[in-house]
C-alpha cells in the first residue's frame, strides 16, 4: 500500500522504530516543515516518517472540483527530505482508504511502518469520519505500546500558516506573502517550446514554458519580477491580448541572456507582481511598457 522512499529513491521496507506524522502536506509550508522538526525533536528519538497523500482528501471525496498543488510531485519529495524527513510513504489516497477508520489507520502505520510515536497536528486527524472512532486512539496508542503527541500551531501575523492561506495570496498575486509562508520562493517548473516568435521581432525574446504538464497552482495573471534557473527577468503569465492570445502561457524574457533553451528544463520563480496584463494599441506601445516593466524589476531580481 505504501510507496516508501529514503532520501536516495525508493526503498522495499523500514526496518527500525520510526516517529510518523500523517498528512498531506500540499506544499510542505513552513508550518509543515515546524511540525516535521517537532517529529525529529520527540524524546522517543524514532527516526522520523513523513506519510503522504497521492491526492488531496477533498478532490477524491467530491468536495473540490480541480486537483492543483503548491508544489509537483518530485518536488514534493524533496521538500520533506529537506525539513528532515528519514524516510517518505507515500499513500494513494482512495475511496477505499478514507473508508479507514482512524484506529484501524494506526495499527496500519505501527506493522508497516514500524510506528513507535504518532505526532498529530495541532489541528489534523486521520481516518474515515463515517467510520469515527479517533477518540479511541489514546487507548490504542497504550494498548499497543506506541506514544501519541500533538503538535504546536506555526503562526506567522498572528494566524497559522495553511496551504489555503497560501492559495489565497497566490490568488491575489501576493507573491511576498507567498513566499513567507512557504519560506521559500514560489516556482514554476517546465520544457521550454517553440513559441510564437513575437518576441524576437519587437527585441524582447521570451522562452515559452510548458504549463501542461504541471501540477501546481498558478499565480494570478499578471506580469511578473522572475528568477529564471537563477537569471533575473521579467515574465507574462496569462494571455496576450495585444496579439489576441487567449491560451495561458508562461512566457520570460532574461536580458542578460543569450542561448539556446529549447526543450530543456527550466525553473521560473516568481519575486514580484508587477502589474496587470494589459492590450496595446500598437508593438511599439507594448515595447515601451516592457522596457518599463525591466526598470520597475530591477529592485526585485
Amino acid at each position: 500500500m505504501f510507496q516508501l522512499y529514503d532520501i536516495h529513491g525508493p526503498i522495499e521496507a523500514i526496518c527500525e522504530e520510526t516517529a510518523v506524522t500523517v498528512g498531506v502536506f500540499d506544499g510542505v509550508h513552513r508550518g509543515h516543515q515546524a511540525l516535521i522538526h517537532q517529529l525529529s525533536s520527540l524524546p522517543t528519538h524514532h527516526s522520523p516518517v513523513i506519510v503522504t497523500l497521492t491526492s488531496h482528501p477533498s478532490f477524491v471525496l467530491g468536495r473540490r472540483q480541480s486537483e492543483y498543488w503548491l508544489d509537483d510531485a518530485r518536488e514534493h519529495l524533496r521538500l520533506l527530505f529537506d525539513a528532515g524527513a528519514r524516510y517518505v510513504a507515500v499513500l494513494p489516497f482512495t475511496q477505499e482508504v478514507a473508508q479507514l477508520p482512524a484506529c484501524k489507520m494506526a495499527r496500519m502505520l505501527y506493522d508497516k511502518l514500524m510506528m513507535r510515536s504518532l505526532l498529530l497536528g495541532y489541528d489534523s486527524r486521520f481516518g474515515s469520519k463515517q467510520n469515527d472512532d479517533f477518540e479511541h486512539l489514546p487507548q490504542l496508542a497504550r494498548e499497543m505500546g506506541f506514544s501519541l503527541h500533538v503538535g504546536e500551531p506555526y503562526l506567522v501575523d498572528g494566524e497559522p500558516i495553511s496551504s489555503s492561506r497560501i492559495r489565497e495570496s497566490l490568488l491575489k498575486g501576493n507573491i511576498e506573502e507567498t513566499c513567507t509562508l512557504l519560506g521559500r520562493h514560489y516556482c514554476i517548473t517546465g520544457t521550454v517550446l517553440h513559441g510564437r516568435g513575437v518576441g524576437h521581432t519587437i527585441g524582447f525574446p521570451t522562452a515559452n514554458v510548458d504549463l501542461s504538464q504541471t501540477r501546481k497552482m498558478l499565480p494570478r495573471e499578471g506580469v511578473y519580477a522572475v528568477r529564471m534557473n537563477g537569471i533575473g527577468g521579467i515574465a507574462n503569465l496569462g494571455t496576450a491580448p495585444t496579439y489576441s492570445i487567449v491560451q495561458p502561457m508562461l512566457e520570460v524574457h532574461l536580458p542578460d541572456f543569450e542561448g539556446d533553451l529549447y526543450g530543456k528544463e527550466v525553473s521560473v520563480a516568481f519575486l514580484h507582481r508587477l502589474r496587470d496584463i494589459v492590450r496595446f494599441d500598437t508593438p511599439d506601445a507594448l515595447v515601451a511598457q516592457l522596457r518599463q516593466d525591466l526598470i520597475s524589476a530591477q529592485q526585485w531580481i
